[in-house]
């Protein structure tokens, strides 16, 4: 966890180069940290998904919190893919880089983002909290984003952000899909 906190792009670079032996495995990270934070959503009462409109859809998307975090580690890895073509990385490679800082997430939600909603009362869709929230999370990307690939880096920070924030777009399309869904098909 400090090496990630520290140097998450040579983590994921190392661990990518072979040199696996020094750290957990980028998946069972991500499965723990994703886990750890759905727990301490659950135990914390916040509810990410609360100002959605139709609160059958908002309790389905909350009680599968985990599976909404986890969709946006694909997405992250495909848009390293598109937008770090040059590095002739394979999929699977960005998708290391993609579990280690997505883990990372997690674990700045679990222990930061849901105690501050919880004992602040602020509620989880306030501004003040996740907009921050995400700033961190994605100029923690960004960082790692430079140290994991190759060439100028504030081009590699660029490309970075512009990965993070086009999963996060497609992850906000497919929940709206599933929401529009869920109540055209009938769910209330």
């Amino acid at each position: 966890i400090a090496a990630l906190l520290r140097r998450p792009g040579r983590v994921a670079r190392d661990y990518v180069d072979g040199h696996r032996k020094r750290y957990f495995g980028p998946f069972a990270f991500l499965v723990i940290s994703v886990g750890l934070a759905s727990f301490a959503t659950y135990v914390g009462g916040v509810e990410w998904f609360a100002p959605i409109p139709n609160q059958s859809a908002g309790a389905i998307l909350a009680r599968h919190f985990n599976l909404v975090a986890l969709v946006q580690v694909p997405l992250i890895a495909f848009f390293c893919f598109a937008f770090f073509r040059a590095a002739k990385l394979n999929f699977s490679e960005h998708l290391v880089l993609a579990a280690y800082t997505s883990g990372f997430r997690a674990l700045l939600l679990a222990l930061v983002e849901v105690p501050l909603h919880y004992f602040t009362g602020v509620s989880a869709s306030d501004p003040r909290l996740i907009g921050p929230y995400f700033l961190v999370w994605t100029g923690y990307f960004a960082f790692a984003a430079v140290q994991f690939y190759t060439g100028k880096p504030w081009w590699s920070a660029i490309r970075g952000v512009l990965a993070v924030f086009s999963a996060q777009l497609v992850t906000t399309m497919l929940i709206f899909c599933f929401i529009y869904l869920y109540c055209r098909l009938g769910g209330s």
